[in-house]
């Protein structure tokens, strides 16, 4: 184990070493109020974004203003109507930076701190973040998308690769009850070495995994796929009653790497073996079924509660099927970790 430790530190010491920080965004030198001045996006405005308006042009949308603890931060508010209206902001050229990286350097890590704004139920309204991997025109079938999309009606969260275009996509990650009107850092990681793609949410302490291209034609990933440009997106869909949508961002960071951090990889293992698993009846009473779809074999349950207490173990002899008896446990959240020669998975129980 000490010999795994020293691996692991010696790798993230070398990945620090050699990062680079290739841009780095925090609006604190802009000018207070609108980003730009053209909503066609053809002129860049500050900091070289482009504004752009479909259906309603508004350069109102995209302003910066001051945030209590952050300094000056991008707002990127709607306005407040019953009309359809599709609003991007624009970082183009960002493979001019790419471009300028150390050799071996093919991991590129962008993160974003983001913050949800509001919620407006019945109202088809979503907040898109955007990656384009390469520089065609927006909805390009052949183009590869890295799409994270906000519902701003019922709070679900999906980030996804796309396949033929951004409305045919896999998702990757998914979350449920995603938090309103809260600053969350969204961290992605582009392994152009493995094609793979990592997303980390550190407050969430997840990170989920796949595919990066799909089916490339070539595999030289770094050129035929460099990242090219960032588009953050509201869409609004039309309506009988009057609506907005706010969001804001903070603290855009563009690092090339050598490799993915270990410890990013030992969380996405982690997240894909736990989804091997299920529980039900989840909420429980008395007692929960677990079960998985791969027949693996389980020596092992542990159980917490969500101040890591751990409050039981029980060893099992590489059982595929167990019914865990839960009526001891006051009702509240636990988490379990299932032990298995692929190793430990963690899944959250309720109990009633």
């Amino acid at each position: 184990m000490k010999k795994i430790l020293i691996i692991g530190t010696l790798l993230l010491y070398h990945t620090l070493l050699t990062a680079q920080v290739l841009y780095n965004e925090t609006f604190d030198s802009y000018n207070w109020g609108n980003v730009g001045t053209d909503p066609t996006g053809q002129i860049p405005g500050q900091g070289g974004w482009l504004t752009e308006g479909v259906f309603a042009q508004h350069n109102s949308v995209f302003t910066i203003v001051n945030e209590t603890n952050r300094g000056k931060v991008l707002d990127f508010t709607t306005p407040y109507s019953m009309v359809q209206g599709r609003y991007l902001l624009i970082k183009p050229h960002l493979n001019t930076l790419i471009d300028n990286r150390t050799a071996g350097n093919d991991v590129i890590k962008i993160e974003i701190d983001y913050f949800t704004g509001n919620k407006i139920p019945g109202a088809h309204a979503i907040s898109n973040i955007r990656l384009l991997l390469k520089d065609m025109s927006l909805y390009q079938p052949q183009d590869e998308f890295i799409f994270i999309q906000l519902s701003k009606d019922d709070g679900t969260f999906n980030a996804a690769t796309d396949r033929d275009n951004p409305y045919n996509s896999q998702i990757f990650a998914q979350y449920s009850n995603f938090p309103f009107n809260t600053w969350v850092t969204l961290i992605m990681y582009l392994d152009y070495t493995n094609n793979k793609i990592y997303m980390h949410i550190p407050q969430f302490n997840k990170v989920s995994s796949s595919g990066l291209v799909t089916n490339p034609t070539s595999t030289k990933l770094m050129q035929d796929y460099k990242l090219e440009r960032l588009v953050l997106e509201t869409f609004i869909g039309n309506s009988t009653i009057n609506r907005y949508s706010s969001q804001r961002y903070d603290n855009i960071k563009i690092t090339a790497m050598s490799v993915v951090p270990p410890e990013v990889i030992a969380l996405s293992t982690i997240e894909q073996l736990a989804s091997k698993f299920n529980l039900y009846p989840n909420p429980a009473s008395s007692v929960v079924n677990i079960t998985n779809t791969e027949n693996m074999q389980i020596q092992q349950i542990t159980v917490y509660d969500v101040a890591g207490k751990q409050l039981s173990t029980q060893t099992y002899n590489n059982e595929t099927d167990i019914q865990l008896n839960v009526e001891h446990l006051a009702s509240g959240t636990y988490m379990l970790h299932l032990q298995t020669h692929q190793g430990t998975a963690v899944k959250k129980l309720v109990k009633k």
